[in-house]
């Protein structure tokens, strides 16, 4: 479980010498609402992106999932987004005044040009986003402007911790935890499973439970270290210094024993993606420690997944009246359609007072490229 030096030679950074604010995407402060859990990104064509955030009340301290998704499009490449828009399936939901909320966690788009939009169906009657029913996705054949019906996958409760198109499959990792007790594993059968589709999404099937142990685990993430070689990293809330991986060398059928590694840092949330010559991974750095290690936006590098840096931090702490937790985050990679190299866009929330939160971006290009 040995941590490398900060590894400066893979990526730059845009805003240049984080700590720093990011580029601020989605202004919350001026309406007193909040955005902390969806942040789901898709690319549709190569610089056409639709970028979705949460637009929730202050209930809560503002760590609220009493709300509705929206979405920003840019056709060119993030450089600008139009105005936002609202998903009309979630804000349905949230006007029935049932409890019912839905926040879209994780996107792909098909190699047919379909978008799949994959979601957090909660039956919360306050402000949490549990206890979870089974989570949903949407399709949009037309590059996100009307979406189908909602479609289940699987037929238990819980939550997409991640979801990542591959070589034409959708490999979908799904968290089987109703948290009616609590978002990390407190039940025999809470597991981690891989669903998989084939057919562009218009069927699933469990193609697998992933070796780990998941008493006192949560949240998620996926990526490929090959091919055929897929890691999963899972939050251990027992600690948060040793997040836990498996690997699968045969794409998600059969997983080896849980290692866990150290990220010097702390990790809640983790996002994880490969890119350029190495692969990123950040999210909020815990919710424990001492002083100031807990709490901010944290990115760590690594060249094979598995060992990392000491970790950066993009954006600090600093909301006053309250805990001042964000740091709910995804990432996707954006294609230069002039063929430029390409950018990876790291999207977070960030509280600006209590726990109400603004969203956040910024931009990585490996070093070297061209």
């Amino acid at each position: 479980m040995a941590t490398m030096k900060t590894d400066t030679a893979l990526f730059d950074v845009f805003p240049p010498e984080p700590p720093n604010d990011g580029i601020l995407f989605v202004d919350h402060s001026q309406t007193g609402r909040s955005g902390h859990l969806g942040h789901a990104l898709v690319e549709y064509a190569p610089g056409k992106i639709l970028a979705f955030y949460p637009n929730c009340s202050d209930k809560n301290k503002g760590h609220s999932g009493d709300g509705w998704m929206e979405y920003k499009r840019s056709e060119d490449g993030g450089q600008t987004w139009g105005e936002p828009v609202e998903l009309a399936y979630s804000k349905k939901a949230y006007a029935n005044g049932t409890g019912h909320c839905v926040m879209c966690e994780k996107a792909v788009c098909t190699i047919e040009g379909d978008i799949l939009l994959f979601n957090l169906e909660s039956t919360s009657p306050g402000f949490n986003w549990e206890p979870l029913a089974v989570p949903t996705f949407l399709r949009s054949s037309d590059k996100g402007y009307t979406w189908s019906d909602a479609e289940p996958v699987g037929t238990k409760a819980g939550r997409f911790s991640d979801v990542v198109y591959h070589q034409g499959v959708v490999y979908a990792l799904k968290y089987c935890n109703d948290c009616k007790v609590f978002f990390c594993g407190n039940k025999p059968e809470h597991q981690y499973e891989l669903h998989v589709s084939e057919d562009q999404g218009r069927t699933f099937t469990c193609r697998s439970v992933l070796s780990f142990n998941a008493m006192d685990r949560g949240y998620g993430t996926l990526a490929f270290l090959s091919d055929t070689e897929l890691i999963a990293y899972i939050y251990n809330n027992t600690d948060e210094l040793h997040p836990e991986y498996a690997i699968s060398r045969d794409a998600g059928k059969t997983w080896e024993a849980p290692q866990a590694t150290l990220l010097a840092k702390q990790i809640r949330n983790p996002q994880m993606t490969a890119f350029g010559d190495g692969f990123v991974l950040h999210g909020r750095s815990g919710n424990r420690g001492e002083g100031e290690i807990m709490g901010h936006f944290v990115l760590y590098t690594s060249r094979d997944g598995m060992h990392w840096d000491e970790g950066q931090y993009l954006q600090m702490r600093t909301a006053t009246d309250g805990e001042g937790l964000g740091a709910y985050s995804n990432n996707l990679i954006v294609h230069d359609p002039e063929g430029g190299p390409e950018r990876l866009l790291i999207q977070a929330s960030h509280a600006y007072w209590k726990d109400l939160t603004n969203i956040h971006h910024w931009w990585l290009t490996a070093k070297g490229a061209e």
